[in-house]
């Protein structure tokens, strides 16, 4: 794994240092066309890519040559009217949601092109605003899907009509009627539902009250800080909905799609976490899920770099992991092209940070490989931590207060040989991101940063 920094511990702002090569996986761009500007990527159940491009076209990824590596790009559909910016199969069918509409698209004669198009719902507004994107898609768990038609908040003026649905989690039964699951959304692009319960979460990214990007958990009924003209002022105190994750910014400044790891070992020892799109700094994520006294948090780690730009991705029935990049002139001014990664796991299993828990009093740190045999990883020197948190004062950028170095006290090797707790001398408190980094010049990933929305508390005893 990679995005290694220098130790000693930066002060923040963070700065993204030149990187290793990665350990444990590897990433090979398809030769494909760079004119594929990749927004949305789905698998199909026969194990078909399928990718959404800017330009409107519904691209299949082929294998010409049966050596397990796609080499073209068979045009299953196209021109949408509006780009697509989420997908999913659904049988034979693909769900796809652009600017405009929910779209169901069908191949009913199985020629290889989807002479069929059904509109499901179309009960937003669109303008030409660049950025009225509308995102998803993920199964409702009693039917239906989650979509969600971005914030109307930097339009140049009020756009009157059907607009009430900006920034908001929208829940489309399959006739078609609509109903505000969530609100208070800003440009949610990442949706994902967890394998094990089917419990939806998606990304947000940083600007104005976002003060950070965030992996959210979506509560039927939630308020998520953001505000968009349509939004009735009463009802924002009442249901806010903590992040699960904060991703400190700029280490990461527009963090995209993401999707859980259900691999069955295939993508190394990490199913049931969760991998992120990271755009502007071009390389993805990786985050774990931690349960805390009834709370979902977690921590984000570093996975691998050196893409073009993130924005979309999806599993393969082998266990690769395909992901789309492009570089568009209206995010920033470096020429227009995309390209297809596929990222695959190389056996190598890399000594680094897997997981980070909370505990009380500290944090319990698990590693990829065997400790039993290190006396630097049960010093407490090996380890940094320091706490902050963002605070938004009224601008785009939200600066980082209340920075805290603290101090570990002891650490104790777990009896599993792969983990280690370390107690801190200073009480954990609520609403900090903790960074924790581990001064091993062999640990890929080295660094990790946890979101304490909720500090674990000792269980009583009976």
């Amino acid at each position: 794994m990679s995005m290694r920094t220098a130790w000693p511990i930066l002060m923040l702002p963070l700065l993204i240092a030149a990187a290793p090569p990665s350990i444990g996986y590897t990433a090979r761009r398809l030769n494909l066309a760079a004119d594929v500007l990749p927004s949305c990527m789905t698998t199909q159940p026969n194990g078909t890519i399928v990718i959404g491009s800017m330009d409107g076209d519904i691209l299949q990824l082929r294998d010409t040559n049966s050596d397990g590596i796609p080499d073209s790009l068979h045009r299953w559909a196209g021109t949408l009217p509006h780009w697509p910016l989420g997908m999913m199969a659904e049988g034979d069918d693909l769900l796809v949601s652009t600017k405009s509409a929910l779209l169901r698209l069908s191949d009913r004669d199985h020629d290889g092109w989807a002479e069929r198009w059904r509109t499901v719902s179309d009960a937003w507004d669109v303008t030409k605003d660049h950025h009225d994107w509308t995102t998803g898609i993920v199964p409702w768990p009693k039917g239906g899907w989650i979509v969600a038609p971005a914030t109307d908040d930097v339009r140049s003026k009020d756009v009157q009509g059907r607009h009430y649905l900006r920034g908001k989690a929208v829940h489309i039964a399959a006739d078609g009627r609509e109903e505000i699951i969530a609100d208070g959304l800003r440009y949610v692009t990442g949706w994902a539902a967890r394998p094990a319960d089917g419990a939806i979460f998606f990304t947000d990214n940083q600007g104005q009250q976002k003060t950070s990007c965030e992996i959210n958990r979506l509560v039927p009924g939630g308020w998520y800080g953001y505000p968009s003209k349509a939004d009735v002022a009463s009802t924002r105190e009442q249901s806010y909905v903590t992040p699960t994750i904060r991703i400190p910014y700029p280490w990461a400044r527009s963090v995209n799609g993401m999707t859980f790891v259900n691999a069955g070992g295939k993508f190394g020892p990490i199913d049931g976490q969760i991998i992120l799109c990271e755009y502007n700094n071009k390389f993805l994520l990786r985050a774990s899920l931690d349960e805390v006294n009834g709370t979902t948090q977690g921590a984000v780690y570093p996975f691998l770099d050196g893409l073009l730009g993130p924005v979309c991705l999806t599993f393969a029935p082998d266990g690769s992991l395909y992901v789309g990049n492009m570089r568009e002139s209206a995010w920033g001014s470096e020429p227009e092209q995309g390209a297809i990664y596929r990222v695959a796991y190389d056996g190598k299993r890399p000594f680094g940070i897997r997981e980070v828990k909370a505990i009380p009093g500290g944090f319990r740190i698990d590693f990829f490989d065997s400790i039993k045999a290190r006396n630097d990883v049960a010093e407490a020197k090996t380890y940094r931590v320091r706490r902050f948190h963002h605070v938004f004062s009224g601008t785009y950028y939200s600066s980082v207060k209340d920075e805290e170095t603290l101090t570990v006290q002891t650490v104790e090797r777990g009896s599993d040989g792969t983990s280690v707790t370390i107690a801190l001398a200073q009480p954990l408190i609520a609403d900090r991101i903790y960074e924790i980094r581990v001064n091993l010049p062999d640990a890929r990933p080295d660094m990790s940063f946890y979101t304490m929305t909720v500090v674990p508390t000792a269980k009583k005893a009976n």
